[in-house]
């Protein structure tokens, strides 16, 4: 992750303390027309980013106008309310040298407006970024409903159809021009969304380490994955923060994150040839002359032929010959292909009330009609292409070294969005695995640290150089969590938690 670039006459003030960086506050209206606050009226402008514990980006804040005119109220304007969109911008000696840094919302409490005294008359207004009305299963297209996609890539925007980036998103009501994304072709052969579109896009995010954001320039972005293969991933510093103008910072341990013994465990989904899904097997069962199996239907007592709701369950066979449970099944034997393909004894054959191999997709309903004829029953299959299930597939993988230093430290990690293509000649859920480890066994150390520049380009994941004495090592540092503080009658103030790479 890179940070922002500026415009040059930005770039050029940025270090310059002479110059003084101050907040804008920009509401716009459902016409499209801008209304900027006075510059005079922020009395505070604090707006923090942070990567949360689900795996996304979330930006959020806080602004306290002065309303002495009675100007920012649902009184003053209708509009002043819940969901309002609001841009912050940051200027620099005058309102016309200013950059836009953030697209929020004015979040579910509205415009809070308070008065002390005769005189002291404020308005605040908490801000919320996209991610919370994609996380709001209530504001959702169909919810409730689960949605199982088949066949289908990770992220390509040249094919949204077959992009669960964009499916996910779809759900939430954000179409394909709207989304900023990279190229990870990996193949998920099958998976249930059933989680917010926020959630869903969160767990899609860890599985492949990518920077899931509503952040200002699109509606989504999903970037910065080290296995996109067509993007540049860059941990370049964007910037050299030392002794000079750091204004603080404290020094935490980050231990809790350690782990020599990675467990990766999910449900394996593997697409199968076509094969045998199920055959007619229920008892009682005869044997004829040469000892084959059959199945005599001498009375309308059998369930498949009594029952309107029978059911054929699908099984199949993975590579190792072991049967496995089929979640989806495709290329499935035709009502016709299925009555001409029976093996019956005699003349006499059945028919079907009832063959629906599309209203489930891991089983067939089926209802036999023997037209009041004896027949004995050699064989009735289903055959098709299928998508197996194996439960709690794991991947092991550790470091024998670091666990005779420090001892076994184990961490487990689920995903459902793994893939069995291959990266750098790995399946993807080992080269995964492995990264895992790779990262964990890091010895990180965090810091929080405050600055008087205005580092309004910085944002989260992206890495800065950073030195805390003079002549003391440079240390390399992502960042995870950036506060951007304004207050009328202060100075600026940049605040991050970092954490050496």
């Amino acid at each position: 992750m890179k940070f922002y670039e500026l415009p040059p006459a930005i770039d050029a003030v940025l270090e310059e303390t002479s110059v003084r960086p101050f907040a804008r506050v920009c509401f716009m209206k459902a016409d499209g027309s801008e209304v900027y606050a006075k510059d005079s009226d922020i009395l505070s402008c604090v707006i923090t980013s942070y990567k949360s514990s689900e795996g996304g980006i979330i930006n959020a804040g806080e602004i306290i106008l002065n309303n002495s005119k009675d100007l920012y109220s649902i009184e003053a304007d209708n509009e002043y309310t819940t969901d309002l969109n609001v841009l912050i911008w940051y200027a620099f000696g005058n309102s016309e040298n200013c950059y836009l840094r953030f697209n929020l919302f004015v979040d579910k409490n509205g415009f809070q407006v308070q008065e002390t005294g005769f005189n002291e008359k404020t308005t605040t207004i908490k801000l919320v970024d996209l991610s919370v009305k994609m996380d709001n299963a209530s504001l959702q297209k169909n919810w409730t409903d689960s949605e199982v996609a088949v066949h289908k890539v990770v992220c390509d925007k040249t094919q949204p159809e077959k992009s669960l980036v964009h499916i996910i998103a779809k759900r939430a009501g954000i179409e394909a021009r709207d989304i900023n994304c990279g190229e990870l072709p990996f193949n998920i052969a099958y998976v249930v969304i059933e989680n917010t579109a926020w959630k869903e896009l969160c767990a899609l995010a860890r599985a492949y380490n990518a920077c899931v954001e509503c952040g200002k320039d699109q509606t989504l972005s999903f970037i910065e994955s080290p296995y996109d293969l067509e993007n540049e991933f860059s941990e370049d510093s964007g910037f050299f923060l030392n002794e000079k103008n750091i204004t603080h910072y404290r020094f935490f341990n980050n231990n809790e994150s350690y782990a020599n013994n990675i467990r990766l465990k999910y449900t394996r989904y593997v697409e199968t040839q076509r094969q045998e899904l199920w055959t007619y097997s229920d008892a009682p069962v005869w044997y004829d002359e040469n000892m084959n199996p059959y199945y005599p239907f001498t009375g309308d007592t059998r369930e498949i032929i009594k029952d309107n709701d029978y059911q054929a369950i699908y099984t199949a066979k993975n590579n190792e010959g072991k049967s496995r449970n089929v979640v989806y099944a495709e290329e499935v034997t035709t009502a016709e292909e299925f009555l001409h393909d029976m093996v019956v004894d005699g003349e006499n054959g059945f028919s079907l009330v009832q063959y629906d191999t599309t209203t489930y997709r891991d089983r067939a309903v089926i209802q036999l009609d023997r037209n009041d004829n004896l027949i004995g029953l050699y064989k009735a299959s289903i055959y098709g292409k299928a998508i197996i299930s194996e439960t709690n597939f794991c991947v092991f993988v550790k470091d024998e070294n670091e666990i005779a230093e420090h001892g076994q430290i184990s961490k487990n990690v689920t995903s459902k969005y793994l893939s069995d293509d291959e990266f750098d000649g790995l399946p993807f859920y080992e080269r995964r695995a492995r990264d895992y480890l790779a990262e964990s066994k890091k010895d990180t150390k965090g810091y929080y640290v405050t600055t008087f520049l205005p580092l309004i380009h910085a944002r989260v994941d992206a890495c800065m150089d950073m030195r805390l004495k003079e002549n003391g090592n440079i240390k390399k540092v992502r960042i995870e969590q950036l506060t951007f503080r304004y207050k009328k009658d202060e100075a600026f103030s940049s605040e991050f938690f970092v954490k050496t790479v």
